[in-house]
């Protein structure tokens, strides 16, 4: 990470480079800047060194720029246009590339042109849905949907392919799932019970486990969960849900190797970065937390997150300018 130690511009430079080589852009920059700072306050023959420093600066807002352009397109098809437009914003600050700087501008016409597109759709009215069997149920905003729709616009939210995997698994289970989300657990325990009795799947599995949870069955929860990833290693939500389950019942350090495996296999593999830096950090190893949440710093996608993890942990170390240079670099529009 960041230090502040008392040396010549060279030693900047080659930090800048190692962390250039890691991905680590923001240490880079960092590193870049103070060898800049150095070579401009002193009389040494450095000069010869700020084209190249300056060089590198300018690669790494273009790497930068083209990291939060990604993050923009990951945002809007998440279906957030605000956040895409804070990274857009983002590019026509750093960005000195000109390709770079046209498609984020293109990219933020095209959310401008979405945007009106909703805005007028929302102004027509839509008279041909209607509720079904009556039931009161917890989708307030949503009561003019079908259980059909009601189970689509519910599942929709989860990492591919659950949703396709959720959709095939039968009425029974959609009418289950609703009622899990409605807080009828009661109701719904003997059905997926009844299922599992047929068929061994993981989706049931973690249903079920994830009721005994709120029951707190802990014990049981555990041994469903890791059935469910026996039979399928690849499904996220079993692995997020076994880590809170650690977490909660004060197995904190036991969260680590599940996380380590998820990062390793790809399997929300940022989601996990982000976890096992708050985990690191819940057993007081803030240095270590530090370096997960700066290397998360490139990763697609949860840069912002990571960095509004390592603020407050740079504030905690005493490490003000750290802390500001984050702060400037990635959130900028909080308060």
């Amino acid at each position: 990470m960041f230090s502040f130690f008392k040396s010549d511009y060279r030693h900047h430079i080659a930090k800048g480079e190692r962390y250039l080589q890691q991905g680590r852009y923001v240490d880079a920059k960092f590193s870049f800047n103070t060898a800049l700072e150095k070579i401009n306050t002193s009389n040494s023959d450095g000069r010869g060194e700020e084209a190249l420093v300056l060089a590198k600066l300018s690669e790494i807002n273009n790497s930068l720029a083209n990291l939060n352009l990604q993050e923009a397109e990951y945002a809007l098809n998440s279906g957030n246009p605000i956040k895409a437009e804070e990274h857009l914003q983002m590019v026509l600050e750093l960005a000195e590339d000109v390709a770079l700087r046209e498609k984020a501008e293109k990219f933020a016409a095209n959310i401008a042109s979405r945007n009106d597109f909703h805005n007028l759709n929302n102004n027509n009215g839509c008279s041909g849905c209607h509720t079904s069997h009556g039931t009161e149920s917890s989708f307030h905003a949503d009561s003019h949907l079908s259980m059909e729709e009601k189970f689509e616009l519910l599942v929709s939210t989860l990492p591919a392919p659950l949703p396709e995997r959720y959709a095939s698994l039968g009425k029974e289970f959609a009418c289950c799932y609703l009622s899990i989300h409605d807080g009828e657990d009661d109701k719904a325990q003997p059905i997926l019970e009844r299922l599992l009795r047929s068929t061994e799947d993981d989706i049931l599995f973690y249903e079920l486990a994830l009721i005994k949870f709120r029951q707190n069955d802990f014990s049981s929860c555990e041994d469903l969960l890791k059935r469910a990833i026996a039979i399928n290693p690849q499904n996220p939500l079993c692995y997020l849900a076994l880590v809170q389950l650690r977490i909660e019942t004060g197995q904190v350090a036991d969260a680590i190797p599940l996380l380590e495996q998820m990062i390793q296999s790809d399997i929300l593999s940022g989601q996990a970065r982000i976890i096992l830096g708050d985990v690191t950090a819940m057993l007081g190893e803030d240095d270590k937390a530090i370096d997960i949440f700066s290397t998360a710093l490139s990763v697609h996608g949860i840069s912002r997150e990571a960095a509004e993890r390592l603020l407050p942990l740079l504030v905690k170390q005493g490490r003000p300018a750290d802390a500001e240079y984050i702060k400037k670099q990635y959130l900028k529009g909080c308060c």
